[in-house]
């Protein structure tokens, strides 16, 4: 099967890109062929061709888009969307991530679809509760597009309620999860590495957003080293390219370990990971910490799962869902359960070990890179029917005069 993918591309530092890559191997793998349609920063890499031609600064990308695209005749369209992805860009470079600005793959899906094309659309900010904007955005596009695709269960039982209409082209496909993960002995070297060698090892890793809210388990920290004095706190990442929030969080963050009382237990390591070193890093910790304030769901968690270490979460959306589909965590609401979880899971080894167990049976068992693949072409193949039937019962084309 050949498929166009519009996506973020590397080398950029984005999770969408990320993920990305993730799915285009495991589709290959399956036998199908893609091409990745990306960003002008976007290259060729990781056996890929890209066709790097969304320039967000340029007020013809949509046209630019819609002729590549044709150009390749792909037999499924797939688009990975993120608002920020395809919204205008300000003159210092900073992204608008509100729907009304992202409205630039309207004219060309509307062109695939009406052309016969298979168009699926991955939404990767879907809310059980949407905004007025956010409901308005979704009815259009989902409507159009021949095929929707969310990640979790609940996203797509709570889109009736909030579109006001019920929807059967939409289908839950979990984030997917390599099975790689670092040996022993590369996982020991990091901790060497990082000086946290035969000490139990919390982890925050990832991009440094507000949302993330790590600056709550920093000042929580001096109450978990209370519980267990020997932890260490491992805070991995940085703030994201080009965010409009991520420098004033980075700010933020690094201030408030600078002048916390437990901060010579607190490690930074500061940078953009490549792939397999974000993974050597995330295995040294003995459990990652996400005390998001709300997401939707989040690679990390999938990334932990893989390597293999059990998550702490708060009970937002797609976090606490994933924990309860996995039992591979323990979810904190207030900060006294937060700080609870934490020391729990630094103090028993037995119970990291079950929890890490679950991880890697949940990734074996669900979300692996090549069933979530398996799902994507079985979704594939109904898109391309339901293209296919589309123009039945209609008149097919118009005499002028």
């Amino acid at each position: 099967m050949k498929v166009a993918m519009i996506t973020s591309w590397w080398p950029r530092w984005c999770g969408i890109a990320t993920y990305s890559l993730g799915l285009c191997e495991a589709l290959r793998d399956a036998g199908a062929s893609v091409t990745v349609v990306c960003h002008v920063d976007g290259r060729s890499s990781y056996g890929f061709e890209a066709r790097p031609v969304i320039a967000q600064h340029d007020a013809r990308w949509p046209e630019l888009l819609d002729r590549v695209v044709r150009d390749l005749k792909p037999e499924v369209v797939h688009v990975q969307h993120e608002f920020g992805l395809y919204g205008t860009v300000s003159p210092e470079g900073e992204y608008d991530f509100t729907p009304a600005h992202a409205l630039g793959l309207l004219p060309p899906i509307f062109r695939w679809v009406v052309g016969g094309l298979a168009v699926v659309v991955t939404y990767h900010s879907v809310f059980s509760r949407l905004t007025w904007e956010e409901a308005a955005y979704y009815r259009l596009f989902m409507d159009l597009a021949t095929a929707n695709i969310v990640h979790e269960p609940y996203q797509k039982e709570a889109l009736p309620a909030n579109l006001k209409r019920q929807l059967d082209n939409v289908f839950a496909c979990r984030h997917g999860a390599g099975t790689w993960k670092p040996s022993r002995e590369e996982v020991e070297e990091v901790r060497h590495r990082l000086g946290v060698w035969g000490r139990p090892v919390a982890g925050l890793m990832g991009w440094w957003e507000p949302n993330k809210d790590f600056e709550r388990v920093i000042r929580l920290w001096p109450a978990v080293l209370e519980r267990v004095p020997s932890a260490v706190l491992v805070v991995a990442g940085d703030a994201r390219p080009h965010s409009p929030t991520g420098p004033g969080c980075k700010e933020a963050l690094l201030r408030a370990i600078a002048q916390s009382p437990a901060r010579d237990s607190i490690k930074v390591v500061m940078g953009r990971f490549e792939r397999l070193e974000y993974l050597r890093i995330m295995s040294c910790f003995d459990f990652l910490i996400l005390p998001y304030s709300h997401a939707s769901q989040s690679g990390n968690q999938a990334h932990a799962y893989q390597v293999g270490i059990p998550c702490v979460v708060t009970p937002v959306e797609g976090l606490a869902a994933s924990v309860e589909a996995s039992r591979a965590g323990l979810i904190a609401s207030s900060d006294d359960e937060m700080v609870e979880a934490i020391a729990r899971l630094l103090r028993d080894e037995e119970l990291r070990k079950c929890l890490g167990d679950r991880a890697r049976r949940f990734v074996e068992q669900e979300i692996a890179w090549p069933l979530v693949a398996d799902r994507h072409l079985q979704i594939y193949q109904w898109a391309r029917r339901r293209a296919a039937s589309a123009r039945s019962g209609y008149v097919q084309h118009r005499v002028h005069v």
